[in-house]
């Protein structure tokens, strides 16, 4: 059995920002859906909430006087409805549909009902992202048609288009920027001169499909979901291509939301994990993978150094990797294990022994208090929205339930 660091190997506790047993509060629990609900999006004027459902509803749930959520709109759409963004200013909804459609509403001041303005049929896949930019009176959507179209808000008319190596799989909007994850793994950043797109870069980190983007506009960082259980944080305002893994999910992550004026991040995954993360403490990013066809750490070689076996006469060994010097070692050179939460380790990772040994013998120079809390939503999150001035966060769960949560401790 790997042998565990002590997680606080220097004594007593240490104090966090994010404090001792916080965790969010369950302040209303909304059903009544029969399927799958794909999307919300969560008001920050009204008490409501916006949900899209696979059972083709899109549906306003306010809260009445008997402390309860109830529709206040229940529109069906021809097809099931796969993303949804409101405007509250004007308000106006965004709808993304499954057969590539993305429709406009004008809703009514009594949020009684609402009325088709226009509609789009514009992608050959389901739209996976829809926005509005205001200022600048755009309406984007992108799909799994690899397409990004972006049209005017008021004349419907088509400004541009851009096409991705890969299905899109969500998007971000912050004039000039546009990011967009996709099914590969990557996040294309576009930088708009006009109506005319420009690719400025593509970060490719993960290994698994992006399924989620938070942008923090004040200090220019991305944050990125994945499949492949990551968060990764990228600094894009450093301009120094740094990148940050948060490592504190063990299955797939489905969204991520981004308190900016509190410096908190919030990610979600299919075992119902609720993570908020501390983005004000320092953080180190992780070390790259070393190559090599011997351990590292006491020569012995690897399976595929035919050479150095028939030499040695010994059987080759797995590699492995260090996670926090990022040494090729063996697995009985990197049998034990620890979080290392500067270097977003909030679960225990393998570290080889000389790196095993530094941190026994000085651990002053090793802080290994967690910079990150979780709480079990006990279902599988499908989605989630942040309203950071009301300090709070909405889930939608696998059961078909949509939670509101009371977040303001964990800022």
């Amino acid at each position: 059995m790997a042998a565990v660091i002590n997680s606080r190997p220097n004594g007593a506790p240490q104090a966090s920002t994010l404090g001792d047993n916080v965790k969010p509060n369950l302040l209303y629990k909304i059903d009544g859906h029969v399927a799958r609900v794909n999307g919300i999006y969560l008001l920050s004027k009204e008490e409501a909430i916006w949900t899209i459902s696979d059972d083709r509803s899109v549906r306003l749930y306010m809260k009445r006087d008997n402390d309860q959520f109830w529709p206040s709109i229940h529109h069906f759409m021809p097809v099931p409805p796969t993303a949804v963004s409101f405007n509250e200013e004007t308000d106006r909804l965004l709808v993304g549909l499954l057969n590539g459609t993305v429709v406009d509403f004008q809703v009514a001041d009594d949020c009684n009902s609402m009325e088709e303005k226009r509609k789009w049929q514009l992608h050959a896949g389901p739209v996976t992202s829809v926005h509005l930019a205001l200022a600048q009176e755009l309406i984007f959507s992108c799909a799994k048609d690899k397409q990004v179209f972006w049209h005017c808000s008021e004349t419907a008319v088509k400004m541009g288009s851009f096409v991705v190596e890969h299905s899109c799989t969500c998007m971000v909007v912050d004039l000039p920027f546009v990011f967009i994850g996709d099914q590969g793994g990557h996040v294309s950043v576009l930088r708009l001169t006009g109506s005319s797109p420009q690719l400025i870069s593509k970060l490719s980190a993960h290994t698994g499909s992006i399924t989620s983007l938070a942008w923090d506009a004040s200090k220019q960082q991305l944050f990125s979901g994945s499949a492949d259980n990551l968060v990764i944080m990228w600094d894009i305002g450093g301009k120094r291509g740094q990148a940050y893994e948060l490592n504190s999910h063990k299955v797939r992550v489905n969204g991520v939301a981004v308190a900016s004026a509190a410096r908190r991040l919030f990610s979600v995954d299919d075992s119902g994990r609720l993570v908020c993360w501390d983005m004000d403490a320092p953080r180190m990013e992780t070390p790259a993978w070393q190559t090599s066809d011997t351990c590292q750490e006491c020569s012995a070689p690897f399976f595929w150094n035919v050479s150095a076996m028939w030499q040695m006469k010994v059987v080759g060994l797995r590699q492995h990797h260090c996670r926090t010097c990022g040494r090729a070692v063996c697995n009985s050179c990197c049998a034990h294990r620890t979080t290392f939460p500067p270097m977003g380790f909030e679960l225990p990772v393998r570290i080889c022994k000389t790196c095993q040994t530094k941190m026994e013998e000085d651990p002053t120079k090793f802080d290994l208090t967690p910079l990150a809390v979780s709480h079990e939503v006990r279902t599988g999150v499908t989605s989630l929205h942040l309203q950071q001035m009301l300090g709070r966060l909405a889930t939608a769960g696998q059961n078909r339930i949509v939670y509101i949560w009371d977040i303001k401790n964990l800022f």
